[in-house]
């Protein structure tokens, strides 16, 4: 990016598209609460104990109708993670946008001339030197080499040196303009290379945020969904960093009171980037500990199962004879070291997983009411909490 570019860019450009996929991302999330908890409720809905669709055809439908529920659920976290990242890839563009225009404003009010390459020129000004007024001139200025708003070197030294020839030069120039000029022709360099940068890091990133060409949403989707959001949250550190997070060890009503201090988009932003931690703070909204909880499941049910196929076959023979009498084969105990007791515990995790499936499946049948699945962690002794129906809105609560 240039400095040209920089000056007739608009970061709300970048949060309207936020705006766009978030609209997407939200009717996304709508359909697929339709589709299971109403359509699929209805086919399976009974009346005086029989099914009002029934047979091998209304099998077939709710099963095309669950992969199209998982199809929108991706297609929600997906989206939430492009809002993000676009809001971040805003939020410092206009960082450095708000550097370069203040910049500019101050060499307009100084009366120096920006050029089109972001270079700075400076009017004759000083006292007389052998009858003369020091002559103006222009200068190109440099960036720190990283952003402004990180560290910038951790030994000091390289930019240290830098900034002491540079005042060194700017207090034996005959013209006083020269050392101010070079002051803002630096900062307009180090706008344009904070610009650059936050391009250069989103872009890639960006791209990466795309589903394959099908309508098939499979166990390697969901592991990138999972792996998307590491990176979009890496990424945007700074943008995130301007939510303010849950209060530490918080009881329900004050982890309410922060749900209810942020905005609308904090909120999305918070889901999508920490499900894990929105999903078991007790005092937020059924609805939304769902929803983060859902896609924890989702990520997680595909690493195992992803894990599960990838465990070696048991080798045989398991036993060979060993004079008279019979002994594991050296083949089969390495691999019961390295894979029985993980394959045991993916399994038991996986079964786990199912019940808690068809449990979801289940809503409508003989009018059982949607499930809320409220905190979900297999590496907490496969802690589950299921709701039947709201919490939030039940005149009686069963867990």
């Amino acid at each position: 990016m240039d400095y040209a570019t920089l000056t007739s860019l608009n970061p709300s450009e970048f949060e309207d598209a936020a705006g766009g996929y978030k609209t997407v991302g939200d009717m996304a999330g709508q359909a697929k609460d339709d589709v299971e908890n109403r359509i699929i409720a209805s086919v399976r809905k009974t009346t005086d104990g029989q099914s009002v669709l029934e047979g091998h055809a209304a099998d077939a439908a709710v099963t095309q109708l669950r992969k199209l529920a998982t199809n929108f659920h991706y297609t929600q976290v997906e989206c939430a993670l492009i809002t993000t990242a676009l809001n971040s890839l805003a939020y410092e563009l206009r960082a450095a946008k708000d550097k370069l225009d203040a910049a500019v404003e101050d060499a307009e009010a100084q009366k120096f001339t920006v050029g089109p390459d972001g270079s700075v020129s400076y009017p004759a000004a000083g006292d007389k030197v052998d009858g003369k007024v020091p002559e103006g001139g222009t200068v190109t200025g440099s960036a720190k080499g990283k952003p402004t708003n990180q560290p910038i070197d951790p030994t000091g030294d390289a930019n240290d040196a830098a900034d002491a020839l540079e005042r060194q030069a700017a207090n034996i120039h005959p013209n006083p303009n020269f050392g101010r000029a070079v002051a803002i022709a630096n900062r307009i360099a180090q706008a344009v290379y904070d610009a650059t940068q936050a391009d250069e890091k989103w872009a890639p990133k960006l791209r990466t945020l795309k589903a394959d060409d099908d309508l098939s949403v499979a166990a390697e989707d969901w592991i990138d969904a999972k792996k998307d959001t590491r990176e979009v949250r890496s990424g945007a550190k700074e943008y995130l960093g301007e939510i303010k997070p849950p209060p530490k060890d918080g009881d329900p009503k004050s982890n309410a009171d922060w749900w209810k201090g942020l905005s609308e988009q904090e909120k999305a932003d918070y889901i999508s980037m920490h499900p894990d931690s929105v999903g078991n703070l007790n005092g937020l909204p059924a609805d939304v500990r769902d929803e983060a909880n859902r896609a924890i499941f989702e990520e997680k049910r595909a690493e195992y199962q992803t894990q599960y196929k990838n465990i070696p076959e048991e080798p045989k023979p398991k036993y060979v004879s060993s004079g008279r009498a019979m002994r594991y084969s050296d083949e089969w105990l390495e691999w019961r070291q390295k894979y029985e007791g993980r394959r045991a515990h993916l399994k038991s995790a996986l079964e786990g997983m199912k019940a808690i499936q068809k449990r979801f499946d289940r809503t409508g049948e003989g009018g059982l009411p949607e499930a809320y699945l409220l905190r979900f962690d297999p590496n907490d002794d496969g802690r589950v909490v299921l709701a039947n129906g709201n919490p939030d809105t039940a005149d009686h609560t069963a867990l």
